[in-house]
């Protein structure tokens, strides 16, 4: 898979996602199997995700360098996964992920599937 047909994944992802209200995503491609991407998308209950990735698709599954999905409501965080290296204690450093009560916890690395699962359980729980 190249750089392209990764993001034409993600984009995909939330355009199918029953619960998307906007979208907001820009990329950046760098070489055919490197690049950035981010974006803003807000939901249907007025939640919002705000992500990022630095992402190569030399490798099955692609290599994430750096990722961000801070997903919230009402500006209030409701839980971010990241891989920023500030949390050596985890058992998954660098990975990891943050709950609303400043709880961190250890995490794989997620995908784009395994956020949008997460966030339609919570607004299907609403």
């Amino acid at each position: 898979m190249n750089i392209s047909e990764y993001f034409s994944h993600i984009r995909n992802q939330f355009s199918t996602f029953p619960f998307t209200g906007s979208i907001q995503i820009t990329e950046d491609i760098r070489t055919s199997s490197e690049g950035f991407i981010k974006g803003n998308i807000s939901f249907v209950d007025g939640s919002e995700l705000s992500f990022r990735e630095y992402v190569s698709t030399e490798s099955e599954p692609p290599k994430r360098y750096s990722y961000s999905f801070h997903y919230s409501k009402n500006q209030s965080l409701i839980f971010r996964y990241d891989n920023a290296p500030h949390h050596k204690e985890i058992s998954s450093f660098p990975h990891h992920k943050h709950l609303k009560e400043n709880e961190v916890l250890p995490c794989s690395i997620p995908t784009i599937e395994t956020i949008l699962t997460e966030i339609k359980n919570i607004i299907a729980s609403q």
